[in-house]
């Protein structure tokens, strides 16, 4: 038996849930989660219309989180500006993957989406595709907390120096008053260019890390009612990912949100987790980071969606 749905509400997305969380698999990450994917339906609907497709036979299923972006009436994967990493979930047979993609590009519109991580694999390879950026990082496999305290003595020292000045780290789980702190105070800093500028993206980050509750770790560097940095983190299976860090101006000369950055990826080290910075290459995560990711961007014509869609489930294997 086979069936193809496309859900365009909040509530039909909602009803993929045990589908969804069947497909995922240890390669995708917390951006192709159903909570995120639900999330991003709620808050940013009238931005990016959804278009999820959910496609399954007796053999195997896929979901594209498939969205048109309302003022460009380009095809994209749901998130916004949010999700670091985009992908499919797909599982067995090819052919509900490929009926999938069939239906994205009846709609007969260009794609852009980024950014991808596995290039290699499947339709990504399939599609044009250009460098987009790197995601820094530190994998356990490579480096020890130890060695990266004493490659890093400098930054620790600091640490010690803010420790010594009365601040303290203190963790709390994303269900936490401090999240709504620390987005207002990232849109207060904000330029108006500036990604949290915006209050529907810190209003999504404060619903996501609540839903995340305890996989929402954040640690903060304070002193009463002092908030000298915050990091926000994700954990991921055996990652943790560092998205957002924030400090206070006034102690920028003591460089607070990077020791705080540097202490974290010490004992995430130590828990035997890998670290991921998430994508960018600024100064402060190449100063703490070991390894890369490169990132792409897919940048599809219709016609290209097209041909792939008509192109054999064989070779889609490849």
């Amino acid at each position: 038996m086979f069936q193809l749905q496309v859900a365009r509400s909040v509530a039909e997305i909602e009803g993929l849930g045990s589908s969804w969380d069947a497909l995922m698999t240890p390669e995708l990450s917390l951006f192709q989660s159903h909570r995120w994917n639900l999330l991003a339906a709620r808050f940013f609907g009238e931005r990016e219309e959804p278009y999820f497709i959910f496609a399954e036979n007796d053999n195997g299923a896929a979901i594209l989180p498939g969205v048109i972006q309302t003022y460009s009436r380009t095809l994209s994967f749901a998130g916004e500006t949010l999700f670091d990493y985009r992908d499919y979930l797909a599982s067995g047979d090819l052919a509900p993957l490929k009926a999938a993609w069939e239906k994205l590009a009846s709609l007969n519109l260009p794609a852009s989406i980024s950014a991808i991580c596995r290039s290699e694999d499947r339709i990504w390879q399939h599609l044009p595709k250009e460098f987009f950026s790197r995601a820094p990082g530190l994998l356990r496999s490579e480096i020890t907390s130890e060695q990266l305290a004493q490659a890093h003595s400098r930054a620790f020292s600091r640490l010690r120096k803010l420790e010594r000045m009365g601040l303290r780290i203190t963790q709390y789980t994303g269900d936490s008053p401090i999240v709504s702190e620390i987005y207002r105070l990232r849109r207060a800093q904000s330029s108006p260019s500036g990604l949290f500028h915006d209050p529907v993206r810190s209003e999504f980050m404060v619903a996501v890390c609540n839903a995340e509750g305890s996989r929402c770790e954040v640690f903060a560097l304070e002193r009463g009612s002092t908030l000298a940095a915050a990091l926000v983190t994700f954990r991921d299976a055996d990652w943790r990912r560092c998205y957002t860090i924030l400090y206070d101006n006034r102690w920028a000369r003591f460089s607070p949100g990077v020791s705080l950055l540097f202490e974290v990826a010490r004992r995430s080290l130590e828990q035997g987790m890998n670290v991921d910075l998430m994508t960018g290459e600024q100064p402060y995560k190449m100063r703490v980071a070991q390894s890369m990711q490169d990132l792409f961007k897919v940048t599809a014509s219709s016609a290209e969606l097209q041909q792939l869609s008509s192109a054999p489930a064989a070779n889609l294997a490849a």
